[in-house]
């Protein structure tokens, strides 16, 4: 029964952090959704709903761990929108107002 438990408690731990790893990506992905359209060159300038979710970004990002996490959904997101501008990419945070640390290239190293 003992060792029953210890699983149950090692199994549980696990799916949590895999849970606390996917939340964040779900979330950064609704965030940078909006942006598409801007960054795609459909629309000159980003909309309200892009910018909310860049300035949203820099309260979610606050250790090494949560940038890491967090380019890497970006890298997946940009690759689901085929013909983003890397320029507008980069700007964007500066256009909506916000300074993040972090990048928005698409040749970041997410790891670093």
């Amino acid at each position: 029964m003992a060792r029953l438990l210890v699983l149950l408690a090692v199994i549980a731990a696990v799916w949590v952090g895999a849970a606390a790893a996917i939340l964040p990506c779900e979330r950064m992905t609704q965030m940078i959704v909006p942006c598409a359209p801007y960054l795609t060159s459909h629309v000159a300038v980003p909309g309200v709903g892009c910018c909310n979710g860049v300035r949203a970004m820099p309260g979610i990002a606050q250790t090494h761990k949560d940038r890491v996490v967090i380019c890497k959904c970006l890298k997946i997101v940009a690759g689901h929108f085929p013909g983003i501008d890397n320029k507008r990419a980069m700007g964007l945070p500066r256009l909506c107002g916000v300074r993040l640390n972090f990048s928005f290239s698409p040749s970041t190293d997410c790891d670093k």
